[in-house]
């Protein structure tokens, strides 16, 4: 008997022969090891938030009951969680240790372990993605053993397993570098291409984030900056803005589903690869409705980050999930990679191998990695083997 599972958007449809919920590493262990004696693969769920098909009609494994704050080092400021603990259900027991992450991404319903997988970030171009706040982790490799990995045991196992997708084994449990809990101050604007083109550079410079959203239909920019504060809330209601907890104003809902694509670009290269994809939409899609994104983001030394050794700018285009996409976004990528585009990992995209040893400095050595710690290829699928590259 098969289970059948879908991820958020309904994009991806599995009928796996087992969705397991363990609920220890053992547990972990010994599923990974009954999928090797019987040649299957294994490929972790986190919060179904991806919309490439990262999954298997194998073993899929869900760490729900793998959540929860295990222990915390006050004076270090770190804390150690399980890897299937939500984003949304950090905020709470960081702030009573007076604790915070340091940036997050526009939602907080992913599992730690699929956020930092992916290469997940916020805003902020002083801010660098939620894997660059992990200093160790532990996983279950595909022979069943268990290893902790940090940057003084292996810097670069540590560097290759931040950003990952699931491909070096099962993450089970997280530290994270927090920072002193912190208050944000929301503005919340609209703005012509034109005014948002001459204030960008200003916005980027002074304020702790920046985004917009820019919608086709209207040709205006919902822009948004946040900014701590001493504050701990408005003294009178504002239109626009919001005075909260960062964990309570960084991340927002989405009520209607849509399925996604982004890359990272150059930071210099930003705006004019915005107004590419701009001139495309009202040029050849002039009926999509869902909005572009756009934000900033600090490079690192992290193997598969897209912000890899450069600062970057991130956009996003997005279709309703029951509307056809793969024309809209087959043009949107091939409009990134003539700007150096690299894909977001959890977000639709083509690229292959041969594409990915161009665009990402050290996609070989993760490549090195990868097959080191997963030979026979246990926790790949065959979207993952073109990924790679690997037969």
């Amino acid at each position: 008997m098969t289970t059948d599972w879908q991820n958020w958007s309904g994009s991806q449809k599995h009928a796996a022969l087992e969705l397991a919920f363990p609920e220890s590493e053992l547990a972990v262990a010994d599923l990974i090891q009954r999928a090797a004696g019987a040649g299957r693969n294994v490929r972790g769920i986190g919060s179904a938030h991806s919309f490439v098909p990262f999954w298997t009609d194998d073993y899929l494994v869900s760490l729900d009951n793998m959540a929860g704050l295990i222990s915390h080092d006050a004076a270090a400021r770190q804390v150690t969680v399980w890897a299937g603990t939500k984003l949304h259900q950090l905020g709470e027991p960081l702030w009573n240790l007076g604790l915070a992450m340091e940036n997050m991404g526009d939602i907080d319903r992913q599992s730690v372990a699929g956020a930092i997988s992916t290469g997940t970030h916020g805003t902020g171009a002083t801010l660098q993605n939620i894997s660059s706040q992990v200093v160790g982790l532990r996983l279950v490799k595909a022979n069943g053993a268990i290893v902790d990995i940090d940057r003084s045991t292996d810097a670069d196992l540590l560097r290759a397993a931040q950003v990952s997708m699931g491909t070096l084994g099962v993450i089970t449990q997280v530290t994270l570098q927090a920072v002193p809990a912190y208050h944000l101050h929301e503005r919340n604007w609209q703005a012509s291409v034109a005014e948002c083109a001459e204030a960008r550079e200003d916005l980027i410079a002074n304020n702790r984030h920046w985004e917009f959203f820019w919608d086709p239909q209207t040709d205006q920019c919902a822009m948004k900056t946040l900014n701590a504060t001493a504050a701990h809330s408005l003294d009178s209601p504002l239109q626009g803005q919001n005075i909260g907890r960062s964990y309570r104003v960084i991340p927002s809902s989405r009520e209607f589903k849509f399925n996604e694509i982004e890359f990272s670009v150059p930071a210099a290269a930003g705006w004019e690869c915005f107004l590419a994809l701009r001139h495309l939409i009202q040029t050849d899609f002039d009926d999509v409705r869902w909005p572009l994104e756009y934000r900033t983001l600090k490079a690192d030394d992290i193997f598969l980050s897209s912000a890899n050794d450069r600062d970057s700018v991130t956009i996003s285009a997005h279709q309703g999930a029951k509307q056809p996409y793969k024309a809209f976004f087959s043009a949107v990528e091939n409009l990134f990679r003539e700007y150096d585009g690299r894909p977001h990992w959890g977000k639709i995209h083509t690229q292959q191998a041969s594409q990915l040893e161009v665009s990402m400095p050290q996609f070989n050595r993760f490549r090195e990695i990868r097959q080191s710690m997963d030979p026979q290829g246990l926790f790949l699928n065959p979207f993952l083997k073109t990924v790679f590259g690997v037969d």
